[in-house]
């Protein structure tokens, strides 16, 4: 197979309409939440949930970038 047309890991895919940013936005608000409720008992529970968080606040800021680079360029 030839490099030329491999794509793999060069494109990623449009978050924005896999999972709406009110739904990436929830989710994130749910993990953080439940990752506070947990640190006095399961610690480790609570570490996973702040990372799977922090993932999704990457992802949230990503789709927020698009969509404003998406409006530059109508203007």
């Amino acid at each position: 197979m030839s490099p030329h047309f491999c794509k793999v890991g060069r494109i990623k895919p449009n978050l924005n309409k896999v999972l709406g940013l009110e739904e990436l936005e929830r989710m994130y608000k749910n993990f953080i939440e439940e990752a506070y409720n947990l640190i006095q008992t399961d610690a480790v529970m609570s570490d996973l949930l702040y990372h799977e968080a922090s993932k999704l606040k990457k992802n949230i800021l990503y789709v927020k970038r698009s969509e404003a680079n998406d409006l530059d360029a109508v203007i």
